[in-house]
């Protein structure tokens, strides 16, 4: 008996048919992906803007309490009190007399 030898052809690989729905939903999911990071990344603007507002209203605060207790020092000096209750109250010193022009 003969035996035939047959030439095995390789086969050829399939190419990965891609469906319209795989495509479709590989698509959804970049879009979502992209449009959840566009709202991160809008996000992370807003709040690096109102950082360097608050940052800038802190600084002027700041500013102003510096400011205040620097007047609060200047308020409670002996000279300016005496001076405060000689123009406001009328008050003199012991021996002093007061003179006032007439209006």
């Amino acid at each position: 008996m003969k035996k035939s030898y047959q030439k095995i052809k390789p086969q050829k690989r399939q190419k990965p048919h891609l469906r319209l729905g795989t495509i479709a939903l590989l698509l959804l999911v970049f879009l979502g992906v992209g449009s959840s990071a566009w709202q991160l990344w809008k996000l992370h603007v807003s709040v690096e803007q109102q950082i360097n507002q608050l940052t800038q209203q802190k600084e002027g605060l700041m500013q102003q309490e510096k400011s205040l207790h620097e007047e609060i020092a200047e308020l409670n000096t002996p000279s300016y009190v005496e001076q405060l209750a000689r123009e406001q109250l009328g008050l003199v010193k012991h021996g002093e007399i007061l003179i006032s022009p007439k209006n």
